[in-house]
Order: C-alpha cells, then sequence, then structure tokens
C-alpha cells in the first residue's frame, strides 16, 4: 500500500513517465494546505486555458453549441444533486445538462457557461505561473456533501447527496437534528437506504504518524456563527478530543504570522466568498483566496509548503471529458468517478507553467499527504470504502530538484 514510499518522508519514482525527473531523498515539503472552494468544473474555470483540455463548443442533448460567457455572479443555483449529475453524464455522452438541470425553467444555457482569463485573472496566473491539473476528477457523481468528504477521508461512506438540513441545525453531519437523514449507496451497492449524517469513518488524522499535527480552518455558515467542517460527520472527530482543531479562518492568518501553522491543514471557505453560484460572487471569491495564499507566499513556510487549490463538487456546470473510471452500484448508474474539477498545485517544488494530465481525483489529496509525511497506512487499509489506495498520489506534479519558484504575490482585484 505504500507503492514508491521508501523511508517516512521520502520517495522514489520507479515509473518516471517520459519527461520525469527522477526523484529520490527527503521531500521538501513539510506543509500542506488544502483549499477547497464551491462548485465549478475545470471547464467552467479553464475550458479556454492555452494546452489544456478544455473546449469552447459545448454538447447538448440536441447537438453542439458555443460555450457562452458565464456572469461573476449567476441569477440562479444549478442542479448539482446526484440524479441531475447521472443525467448529465447520460451514460458517458456527456451531453444531458440541458435536460439534467431541474434548476433550468427558464430554459437558459447557463450550465454551458465558462469564465474567462479575464474573469479569474489571479487563478490563471497561479495556473500559467505553477502547475494545473486538467484530468483531476471528483470521486462521486453529487453535491457538496460527499465532495467534501473525500478530501478529508477518500471516502463519503457512500452518500450520494445532501442531508435534509434543519434550519436549527444547518451544520451537516452528527451535529444535525435528529430526524435529518442522508442518501446512502448501501456498501456501494444499488440499494438506496437512508442513515442519519454521522459516521464511523477514517480520516486523514487517522493515518498521521506521531507529531504531524493538523487544523481544519473553516468559516461561518452564512448568517450562522458556528464554524462550518464536513469533519463534523466523521463521528471520530465531531465527538472527540480533535474537535479543538476545527476553527475559523481568521485563526488560519493568525496562526501563520506567529509561526503555528501544523503541518497539514484544510483552508475551507463556506460563505459569501465561497464561489457558490447564486451565493458568492466569484470575484470577492478569489480575492479571498488571493489574500489566504499572499499571507503563506510572504511567510517562511512558503519555502516547504504545497498548496492544492480545488472544489468541492462540479455545481451543475458543463464539462465536456467523460469521467474514466466508474464504481459503485452499476456501469449505468456509478457513485463515481464524477466530473473534472479545478486542480491548482502551487509550491516553489510544482512544476513551472506546468499541464498535469494525469488522471487524478479527490482521494488524491489524502493520498499525497500520506506521501509526503510518511504515513504507513492507507485509509483504504482501515476501511475499503476509501478510494486512496488505488488513487494517482499527484508527486509527477511536483520536481523536487528543480530550482525552487520564487512567490507569486497577487493582487486583489476591484470587483463588480
Amino acid at each position: 500500500s505504500t507503492g514508491g514510499l521508501s523511508d517516512a518522508g521520502s520517495f522514489v519514482d520507479a515509473h518516471p513517465e517520459a519527461g520525469d525527473a527522477a526523484v529520490s531523498g527527503p521531500i521538501p515539503i513539510h506543509h500542506v494546505v488544502v483549499i477547497v472552494k464551491e462548485n465549478h468544473t475545470f471547464d467552467n474555470y479553464f475550458g479556454s486555458f492555452p494546452g489544456a483540455e478544455g473546449t469552447a463548443t459545448c454538447t447538448t442533448s440536441t447537438g453542439a453549441i458555443p460555450c457562452p460567457e458565464a456572469p461573476d455572479s449567476t441569477p440562479r443555483d444549478l442542479c448539482h444533486e446526484h440524479s441531475c449529475a447521472l443525467a448529465d453524464w447520460d451514460n458517458g455522452k456527456m451531453d444531458g445538462w440541458d435536460t439534467g438541470d431541474s434548476k433550468n425553467t427558464s430554459h437558459d444555457t447557463l450550465d454551458y457557461a465558462q469564465y474567462h482569463q479575464k474573469d479569474i485573472p489571479n487563478y490563471w496566473s497561479y495556473a500559467r505561473t505553477f502547475t494545473l491539473g486538467d484530468h483531476f476528477f471528483a470521486d462521486v457523481l453529487g453535491p457538496s456533501f460527499p465532495g467534501h468528504s473525500f478530501v478529508l477521508a477518500a471516502q463519503a461512506a457512500w452518500t450520494t447527496g445532501n442531508p435534509n438540513t434543519q434550519i436549527s441545525h444547518p451544520f451537516w453531519g452528527c451535529d444535525q437534528d435528529p430526524s435529518t437523514l442522508v442518501d446512502v449507496l448501501d456498501h456501494g451497492t444499488c440499494n438506496d437506504i437512508q442513515v442519519f449524517p454521522c459516521f464511523k469513518i477514517p480520516s486523514v488524522p487517522d493515518i498521521l504518524p506521531a507529531g504531524v499535527d493538523w487544523k481544519f480552518y473553516g468559516s461561518d455558515f452564512y448568517i450562522f456563527p458556528e464554524v462550518w467542517s464536513m469533519f463534523d460527520a466523521v463521528d471520530s472527530i465531531r465527538n472527540g478530543p480533535s474537535w479543538s482543531k476545527i476553527v475559523t479562518s481568521d485563526h488560519f492568518d493568525s496562526d501563520v504570522k506567529a509561526g503555528t501553522l501544523p503541518a497539514v491543514t484544510w483552508l475551507v471557505n463556506q460563505d459569501l466568498n465561497d464561489e457558490h453560484p447564486n451565493v458568492g460572487a466569484i470575484c470577492k471569491g478569489e480575492n479571498w483566496t488571493v489574500d489566504r495564499i499572499n499571507l503563506l507566499m510572504q511567510s517562511p513556510y512558503w519555502n516547504d509548503t504545497a498548496i492544492l487549490f480545488t472544489m468541492d463538487d462540479f455545481g451543475g456546470w458543463y464539462d465536456h471529458v467523460a469521467p474514466p473510471r466508474q464504481y459503485g452500484c452499476d456501469a449505468a448508474h456509478p457513485y463515481g468517478l464524477g466530473f473534472r474539477l479545478p486542480l491548482i498545485v502551487i509550491s516553489p517544488y510544482a512544476r513551472p507553467g506546468f499541464i498535469f494530465k494525469e488522471v487524478s481525483e479527490q482521494a488524491s489529496i489524502p493520498r499525497f499527504i500520506e506521501k509526503v509525511f510518511g504515513a504507513q497506512q492507507t485509509l483504504s487499509d482501515l476501511d475499503p470504502a476509501a478510494q486512496d489506495g488505488q488513487a494517482n498520489d499527484l508527486m509527477n506534479a511536483f520536481d523536487f530538484n528543480q530550482t525552487p519558484l520564487a512567490p507569486l504575490v497577487l493582487g486583489d482585484r476591484s470587483c463588480p
């Protein structure tokens, strides 16, 4: 299960691809920061990025259309439930977005829209300077609850949707109202059952070696004061002493400035800066991300940090690349893989101006953390539902022998 891992924190690339530099010895990464924003596909953010597998033509159920440009703030949300994702996917034909979006009552083409360089210039600057992954897939055809879970645990306990949240208990997981249920494929079968969303599953903290600390930096959930975190759905975290490691993102800023940032951190915005359609404007969300990355780049942490920027789910937006692997349920109604998501790898050791084309997935993030810190087990060793054991480890997005890249400090934009 350790693959190319030799001693703790070292990596030997036994099967480098053409053009790969041979990598051996200690990995010079001592901090991994995972930034997760909301609801965009690869085509939606980088469909026109030079050299990446994008498209300017979108396929509908009735034929091809030019992909329109997306607005900074959308007039409505897009359906991204499991059922809508299956309709969008259409057994791999990737032509069902106009029929699958149950919220598209006006029959517009918003589902197919894309942001261009001028709309998200700072994200494009990171992608041009560091590494952009154009074959990074969600692990489930569905929405936020399972998507957020995968970056923490390489699984989502076979959930396919979001809990039926009560307004008095808006935090997904063990803190929900006792009547709350979430749809689950029973052990990956086609038997759809409903269960309370508090799961006894292992997560990344369970396989981190002794002395490797972690923290989850979340945000207020819109109008509610408590911090939002998908660790709420992991019983051992929510109901154990580690819940003290779940804090708001202002602690991220102060920890960076104080030199107390843990080795493994998740930075997740779940408020008006989250970039979610019909909730968070894109420009303001990009500024929030840039401010956090600038803070890291202007600190001593930059020298040994890897930042992985991605999304929790596809958000209902179009993507033209069919998921290359199905698992769970059956071939006609799979659990995953889901649609492509943006992945930007930002680090002094990220390959500069590189398009990382290897097939990877949300479970690759826990796998990367395991490799960097020399974990002796994978999460899939502890629970076969976890997908990290077979996932790409993202190591070929890095060149640990290169001259370290300088920080790229960017300015906030003036938003519409």
